[in-house]
């Protein structure tokens, strides 16, 4: 392997390397509910991702099978799976964060219409109740 396919590599590691952080930063942030630091790791996983596609793809040939060629594809392997675990997981917060948000809304809002049960034990169908008085 050539030394510049081997600092290629490197280029690559540090760049998965550094998304891996920013996803762990954001899982934080997003636990936290720190708005503003979510905003500047999203800047930043934007920055590296345009550094990302400005990177000329390696072939497989070029690499070769030499033993350092294989502990660098593990390692771009394994950094790539923690990444892809660490977004799964912030995508699962987020989604959590939009369902409560959302059954907030509606708490405050009122549903269209809501089927609760009655005085005689039946479920029965009410207008919109608010938790909030619109009418003043």
């Amino acid at each position: 392997m050539s030394t510049e396919v081997q600092k290629r590599m490197t280029e690559e590691l540090n760049l998965l390397q550094q998304l891996v952080d920013l996803a762990v930063a954001k899982k934080e942030a997003l636990f936290e509910n720190d708005l503003e630091a979510l905003r500047k790791i999203v800047d930043d996983e934007e920055k590296a991702l345009a550094k990302a596609e400005g990177l000329r793809p390696l072939n497989v040939g070029e690499i070769g099978d030499s033993t350092e060629g294989q502990r660098l594809r593990q390692e771009k392997a394994a950094l790539i799976a923690r990444l892809k675990e660490i977004n799964l997981l912030n995508q699962q917060l987020l989604e959590d964060a939009l369902a409560i948000v959302d059954y907030s809304l509606r708490l405050i809002h009122g549903a269209e219409e809501s089927n609760m049960y009655g005085a005689s034990g039946k479920v029965e169908t009410v207008g919109n109740r608010s938790l909030l008085n619109w009418r003043g």
